[in-house]
């Protein structure tokens, strides 16, 4: 009692300062830490195969227009990107320097609280490219195996990232074999319990106006805007809690 008393007006700044801190921390909306995982739709490669604005800078400008955003970071995500190349990122603990900052993986999940994933697409069509005939039970066995490569990803991811995880899906390919396993790779999306599901398959339908060019699987940027609109509505609740 003797050392509160002669303490007590150090002890009272001190809770002064810690609940000016709390109230900050609360009030303070200036605090999501924006990860894109994934593949060239994650990275934002355009029609022309050129590193240009994605869905995830128009969400990041979306975020800040909100005074919402602190970090925001692609770099971890890859053209040729394949869920057992991003699976293997994570245990490794790849590293980057952004900014003259380095970052590395886990630690990134680690402090991240909004999360998109676009992948699995370059896993598909590489499997069914090595087909001479494709069968809907070889579509099947691909899926499958895809599925359990995807199911290890996101146990891995959820070792280290708390939040929601939003998986991108994929639209119609202008390639009329894929039309089929690309649904059935979205279904894997869709039916995942642990991952918010963003469809784009519907969005894109007889949408010719989001691809520029006909050789090219990439949106032009009416394309990526259209799909950060669909993960806006999806983010924008988690905001408003």
């Amino acid at each position: 009692m003797k050392f509160i008393a002669k303490h007590y007006n150090f002890i009272i700044f001190l809770l002064v300062i810690f609940l000016i801190f709390v109230i900050f921390q609360t009030n303070n909306k200036d605090n999501q830490n924006y990860l894109s995982l994934g593949d060239g739709l994650s990275l934002g490669i355009d029609s022309y195969g050129r590193l240009d604005y994605g869905y995830s800078d128009y969400l990041k400008d979306y975020l800040k227009e909100n005074n919402v955003l602190n970090t925001y970071i692609k770099s971890f995500s890859s053209k040729d990107a394949t869920i057992n190349s991003l699976y293997e990122n994570i245990v490794t603990n790849k590293k980057i320097t952004l900014n003259n900052k380095e970052y590395n993986l886990k630690r990134t999940l680690r402090e991240s609280t909004i999360l998109t994933i676009t992948i699995g697409l370059n896993d598909l069509t590489y499997k069914l490219s090595l087909e001479d005939n494709i069968t809907e039970p070889k579509i099947n066995q691909i899926i499958a195996e895809i599925k359990t490569d995807y199911d290890r990803l996101i146990t891995e991811i959820k070792k280290y990232y708390q939040y929601e995880i939003y998986v991108i899906g994929y639209y119609d390919s202008q390639n009329k074999d894929y039309k089929d396993a690309i649904s059935k790779l979205n279904n894997i999306f869709r039916n995942d319990p642990n991952v918010t599901y963003i469809d784009t398959y519907q969005l894109f339908k007889n949408k010719k106006e989001y691809l520029s060019n006909s050789h090219s699987y990439y949106p032009n940027c009416s394309g990526y805007k259209a799909i950060s609109h669909q993960v806006e509505i999806k983010v924008s609740k988690k905001l408003e809690k």
